[in-house]
């Protein structure tokens, strides 16, 4: 719950500003745009994890039919899933926006690629939904193969937890190898340049050409090490395999860990919203000095 509010405050905020940027400016940069969509489906995504585990704990008993925990799993991997393609898409943005590759494909997407955001985010949506149903299931119907008969905490396990995992991996290896592309072409540029900048003689890794390529790398490291550790915690605790004790209560905390504080990396390294979050601090701290000598001024008096 404490990690579902943190992840309200920062998605929220993350989501209204850009929403005032929207209406006051009449536009919104495309990194910006696909920042506000990843807030959006982290708050569902959050509210969705914490509304599994209270059925999980409270009202298992009422999800017992099979067709339940499906439709649960397939709303579950809708989000997952959107999640994913989402943040690679953000990741090709930084990759777009700082390296400089002359090939074909990539002058195509430095080009064309604030016009083609909308579009790739409807993408994504749409993509996500082909992979979370009845159909994806069947394609992936590995059950047959599983000889467990643990029983899961989580009320997405169950008999078809395997069918469940497979449908889950094979569906955001797509979005991952994406970010995994990206990332790696961002590290290298950020390698390429710090040889540069040596070879010039500078400081090097505080220069100022640098910094978009440092907010980008800790942004993507970030996600890659709570979307792995979301993942192992995620497939450890649904599948039963540690049972109720505190390791299992550890993983419940790493898998709620994911949708909120990685927001709150992304919050912190854009500067847009750091700017915003200084002026709202500014504003309340004088706010409360003028409280202070109005409140001064009547005792003088």
């Amino acid at each position: 719950m404490l990690e579902t509010v943190v992840g309200t405050l920062v998605n929220g905020y993350i989501v209204i500003v850009f929403l005032l940027v929207l209406v006051t400016q009449k536009k919104l940069g495309s990194g910006n745009i696909i920042l506000t969509c990843l807030s959006l489906s982290r708050f569902g995504f959050q509210y969705l994890v914490l509304g599994l585990y209270v059925l999980s704990y409270l009202y298992s008993d009422a999800f017992n039919s099979q067709s339940s925990i499906k439709n649960l799993q397939y709303v579950w991997l809708f989000f997952h899933n959107i999640n994913v393609w989402l943040t690679a898409l953000l990741s090709t943005f930084y990759c777009v926006r700082i390296v400089n590759i002359q090939q074909c494909i990539f002058v195509f997407l430095k080009t064309h690629f604030d016009r083609c955001v909308p579009y790739f985010i409807l993408a994504s949506a749409g993509i996500s939904a082909l992979c979370s149903n009845s159909f994806t299931y069947t394609v992936f119907n590995v059950d047959k193969f599983d000889k467990g008969n643990r029983s899961s905490p989580f009320i997405l396990g169950g008999s078809d937890f395997a069918t469940f995992s497979t449908t889950s991996a094979v569906s955001i290896a797509p979005p991952f190898l994406l970010f995994c592309v990206s990332s790696g072409l961002v590290v290298g540029s950020l390698f390429r340049h710090m040889r540069k900048v040596k070879g010039q003689e500078r400081t090097g890794f505080r220069e100022p050409s640098l910094h978009a390529h440092h907010r980008a790398v800790r942004m993507m490291g970030a996600f890659f090490i709570f979307f792995s550790l979301y993942t192992v915690a995620f497939n450890l605790y649904v599948s039963g395999i540690l049972g109720k004790g505190m390791w299992a209560s550890f993983c419940t905390m790493v898998i709620g860990a994911y949708p909120s504080l990685h927001s709150l990396v992304l919050a912190i390294g854009n500067p847009k919203l750091k700017q915003t979050f200084r002026k709202i601090l500014q504003k309340g701290h004088c706010y409360c000095c003028e409280a202070e000598v109005t409140q001064i001024e009547t005792i003088d008096y």
